[in-house]
């Protein structure tokens, strides 16, 4: 949420007030939702490609359903036991704790909707969902051993094919992150080795142009975009080297 502040221009109290009103303030940004997401994937993947990651938040595995060997894990608490800890930590009657509970996980679902395009509630989305109930149930150490020890099965054992790919797909969501506001492209990579495809686009014409200048124009925008994607990829981390196929614009 940090580095999509800043990537949007937005403050941090802004975005994540957000949260609690996701279309209102990404559909005001032009293409806001598909921005957010590329973004958000983006910083994810710089930090998973570092291997052994716990992430805690926003349903930030959905962002990254390539990648076999993360565990992806639902705790949920039972309501009488999360009234009580926010009535202890916020000092809240049971009815405000009770209000203010049912209105976080509303926004949370329709935030997950409006991002992800599912129901958080599916357990499809999930390999282990733990309901923890001190009073006759699952303890918080008894849901950290289950966890702990499925994470450490074979299942989930990074390999050098689930590094190589999870490298490789930051490498990818970083530089179409990256590309967003020049263009829209096809990228690719292979251990690193870059290819960035981009179709040609469609260009207004103003008046009479001679085809001479029409050529000449449409040669100096593939230019200059060929010139703006290798400045922006060569700074990616993990880029070995770069193929950039631009077609030229034509008029519309």
């Amino acid at each position: 949420m940090l580095e999509a502040s800043q990537f949007f221009d937005i403050s941090e109290k802004k975005l994540l007030e957000s949260i609690h009103d996701a279309p209102s303030i990404l559909d005001r940004i032009t293409h806001g939702r598909e921005k957010y997401i590329a973004y958000i994937r983006a910083a994810l993947l710089e930090h998973a490609r570092k291997d052994n990651v716990v992430y805690h938040g926003h349903a930030g595995h959905l962002l990254i359903p390539e990648i076999a060997h993360v565990l992806k894990v639902r705790v949920i608490a039972e309501l009488n036991e999360r009234i009580a800890l926010l009535q202890e930590r916020q000092n809240m009657s049971r009815n405000h704790a009770i209000a203010f509970i049912e209105n976080e996980d509303r926004h949370r679902a329709r935030w997950t909707r409006y991002l992800y395009k599912v129901n958080i509630e599916d357990p499809r989305l999930y390999d282990i969902i733990l309901h923890i109930n001190h009073t006759c149930g699952l303890k918080i150490q008894d849901a950290c051993d289950i966890i702990c020890n499925a994470a450490r099965s074979e299942t989930f054992k990074t390999t050098p094919e689930s590094a190589k790919a999870i490298n490789d797909l930051a490498i990818v969501s970083h530089i179409k992150a990256a590309l967003q506001n020049i263009c829209q492209a096809d990228v690719t990579s292979d251990n690193g080795m870059v290819h960035v495809k981009v179709a040609a686009q469609k260009i207004k014409r103003t008046g009479y142009v001679s085809p001479r200048l029409q050529t000449h124009i449409q040669e100096t925008i593939k230019d200059d975009i060929t010139r703006d994607i290798y400045e922006i990829v060569q700074k990616v981390p993990g880029v070995k080297t770069i193929v950039c196929d631009v077609d030229p614009p034509y008029y519309a």
